[in-house]
Order: C-alpha cells, then sequence, then structure tokens
C-alpha cells in the first residue's frame, strides 16, 4: 500500500513537471513573437506624397523636464521622459533621413531648409498657433506635400558592460507624418522600451535573442527601434 503511495505521488511530481514545462514552453513560443516596439497598421492605401519634409526631432524632456508624463502635442500619446543624451536629436534626426531616403519612394525637403520659414513663422503671431498648425505653414512655404517630424522623451544610456549593468538603456520617441493639404494625421509610429533582464520578462525572448542576450546602448536601441517602426510607413 504504502509503494503504490509513493509511486502515486512520484507520477503526481511528474506530470506536475511536465505542465510547468509545457506551459514555459508555450510562453517561450508565443513571445518570440512579441515586439516591445508599439507599431500602428499599415496603411489602407498607397501615399500619394511626393515632396516630403523631414524636420529635427525635439526634445521634450529638456522642454517638460525630466521624470514626468508628458503627451504628445499632435497624437495625444502619454510619455514618461527622463534624460536625453546631448547626441540624441541628431542621431535620431539623421538616423531617420537616412532611412527614408533609402526607400527612394519620396523627394526629400532636409530640415536645413525649413529653418528660414521656422524663424519667420515664429517671429510673428503664429506662436499662439497649435503645433500641427505651424507644421503644416512651414509645409506649404516649402512646397511640400507632407511634413515627418518627430519627439524624444527619453535617451538614456546603460551604466555598465555589455553583459553586466547597474542600469539599461531607456528610449522613447515618436513620429508623425502631417497633410500639409489637409492638416491631418497620415501616419503616428511610436518606441518606448527600458531593457529589462530576461527573468524580469519572459515575454522578450524574441527580443533577447536579437540582442545576443547582451545589455545595449541607447543608440543601438534607439536605431532598430526606428527601423522597426517605419516598416509600416506608407509607399507611394
Amino acid at each position: 500500500m504504502i509503494r503504490q503511495l509513493l509511486i502515486q505521488k512520484i507520477h503526481h511530481d511528474n506530470l506536475h513537471t511536465l505542465v510547468r514545462i509545457g506551459i514555459i514552453t508555450l510562453i517561450l513560443l508565443l513571445s518570440a513573437c512579441k515586439s516591445d516596439v508599439v507599431i500602428p497598421e499599415p496603411p489602407a492605401a498607397k501615399s500619394s506624397i511626393e515632396k516630403l519634409l523631414i524636420l529635427p526631432f525635439k526634445d521634450l524632456s529638456s522642454l517638460y523636464g525630466k521624470n514626468v508624463n508628458v503627451r504628445c502635442p499632435l497624437c495625444g500619446n502619454v510619455f514618461s521622459t527622463g534624460d536625453v543624451e546631448i547626441f540624441a536629436v541628431d542621431l535620431l534626426t539623421n538616423r531617420l533621413i537616412s532611412i527614408i531616403e533609402s526607400r527612394k519612394d519620396f523627394e526629400i525637403i532636409p530640415p536645413g531648409q525649413a529653418q528660414g520659414a521656422m524663424s519667420v513663422l515664429l517671429s510673428g503671431n503664429e506662436k499662439a498657433l497649435s503645433e500641427r498648425d505651424i507644421l503644416v505653414k512651414i509645409g506649404r512655404a516649402l512646397y511640400a506635400d507632407a511634413v515627418l517630424v518627430g519627439h524624444v522623451y527619453r535617451f538614456k544610456d546603460r551604466v555598465g558592460m555589455r553583459y553586466s549593468v547597474d542600469s539599461p538603456a531607456s528610449v522613447a520617441f515618436d513620429i508623425h507624418l502631417i497633410d500639409v493639404s489637409k492638416g491631418s494625421m497620415l501616419w503616428v509610429g511610436h518606441f518606448d522600451e527600458t531593457q529589462r533582464s530576461l527573468d524580469e520578462n519572459l515575454f522578450q525572448i524574441g527580443t533577447f535573442l536579437k540582442r545576443k542576450a547582451s545589455w545595449i546602448t541607447a543608440e543601438e536601441m534607439a536605431v532598430s527601434g526606428l527601423e522597426d517602426v517605419l516598416q509600416t510607413f506608407p509607399k507611394r
């Protein structure tokens, strides 16, 4: 009798272990397809944009302060602000231009050409206009069909080395495509991530393996995030 009870207990323990292994395996398989990047649905139709004005990213952390929740002035999404490295705006802007140019879909109007128009607009009564209205006016002044502009909320580099950190990289930004003729929003993409270890979040297994099980820099995170977000950017 005791022997039968022991055998039953062993079988029960083994079954319980197999169930746990099966659940963990299922979680890992499902999470391999999960991304930390929030990407909108692909646009329903191809874009009719020919001339695209790309403006520099705007550092909203320096404008509103660190460690506060800020609502995007264009789309209304809320982000937590934080440290923004001094090179972040230029890095994101240059990388954005490079990715869009490589697609050869649009005639690109670079940010430098917009500086004069922005100076004229912001020197008058246009200071009372919304950010979207100002962007539309700048686009029209340069005969653009659409304006592409982004905000950066966090760009904090890791503290530590590739396989051991005291503080991980943390990046948050968004990008908006605005129709100049109608003033409407054509597309929005955003990225918001603070890297975590695999044991803190099993659902990051896909991203964890993609990054070769290491702690990446803010620059690596931002570039990868831009590439992922722009996968759904409208095409001609």
